[in-house]
């Protein structure tokens, strides 16, 4: 027995067909399904943690700023404790200068007013004026010399003179017809005659050998005629 082929007829070939593409197609997009719902898997994962890092990293930039606003702020309060010791340690050194001045009291003369007539008169007539030093001898006569400053020991040997004096601690007067006017003294010696100390301050102790002598403060009037 033998076998004859027939044709298809139009409708079984196209029944076939369908069926082919059918087929065909129910296997290609499985495929592309599949692919595609690992990948959307993929992209949804990195896209969740992408933010979760960028949201860390400014915590830890935060963080930054925030250590560095407080070391400023400790570095600054340093300058304020120097400023405030600085006048401290500048008011103590003028408090010990002050200290080391004489009182005020120890030489009134020094700021008294200059009221003696005489005294006044002979200031505008001297024949020259000196510095002071710690001991000084005046032998040179006929001549009126102002002294500036302080002497410890001041000897007046010669005659017919005038002495004017800030502050001497021991005066000594040999010589004759001697006149001295001196603000502070504190000892006066006369040995010499027809000598006259006039002074402004306190009352000097006096020890007086001499003759024809006169010892006063300015605010005294002289008994000499």
């Amino acid at each position: 027995m033998s076998l004859t082929t027939r044709p298809l007829s139009p409708r079984r070939a196209a029944a076939v067909v369908l069926v082919s593409l059918s087929l065909t197609g129910i296997s290609a997009c499985s495929v592309s399904i599949g692919g595609g719902s690992t990948d959307q898997d993929a992209a949804a994962t990195a896209s969740q943690e992408a933010p979760s890092t960028e949201q860390a990293a400014p915590a830890s930039q935060s963080a930054t700023p925030a250590n560095g606003s407080q070391i400023p702020s400790a570095q600054a309060s340093a300058p304020s404790t120097q400023e405030q010791t600085a006048p401290a340690a500048s008011v103590g050194a003028g408090a010990t200068g002050a200290g080391a001045q004489p009182a005020a009291g120890e030489r009134p003369g020094a700021q008294a007013t200059i009221t003696d007539s005489k005294w006044l008169e002979g200031l505008e007539d001297v024949d020259r004026t000196v510095s002071a030093s710690p001991s000084m001898i005046l032998d040179k006569a006929n001549e009126d010399v102002r002294i500036e400053g302080d002497v410890d020991a001041l000897s007046v040997s010669a005659s017919n003179v005038e002495v004017f004096a800030d502050y001497v601690s021991v005066l000594t007067i040999s010589g004759s017809n001697v006149t001295v006017y001196v603000k502070d003294v504190d000892r006066v010696v006369i040995k010499g005659s027809g000598v006259d100390v006039v002074w402004a301050g306190s009352t000097p102790k006096v020890e007086d050998f001499g003759t024809n002598t006169e010892t006063r403060s300015q605010s005294t009037k002289s008994s000499r005629g």
